[in-house]
């Protein structure tokens, strides 16, 4: 599903509402599933944002991991998990838009 995203933490620390409110939202393809975990030896419930413009599929932000919506109302959602940026692993949550 088309969407636009926004994340409110930046290496795990809370963005407060006019860092992330004057930052532009990332447009891509959102998806939701479970896959394997090579470096966790597990699977895990992963929410990755690609390039909805190309057929390559690319991470636009770093993918979350143990990936829970936290909430969802009108076209809007919340979702939270585990990014991983070089090797170390930080809390983030993203505020998400459906595109029409």
């Amino acid at each position: 599903m088309k969407v636009k995203v926004r994340v409110l933490r930046k290496l795990g620390r809370h963005l407060h509402r006019p860092e992330h409110e004057t930052t532009p939202p990332v447009v891509g393809e959102l998806s939701i599933a479970e896959s394997r975990d090579a470096e966790l030896s597990r699977t895990i419930v992963c929410a990755r944002l690609t390039d909805h413009l190309s057929e390559s599929g690319f991470d636009l932000i770093p993918a979350l991991i143990d990936a829970q919506v936290i909430w969802a109302v009108d076209n809007k959602l919340r979702v939270s998990g585990i990014e991983r940026i070089e090797k170390a692993a930080y809390s983030q949550t993203w505020s998400v838009e459906l595109v029409q």
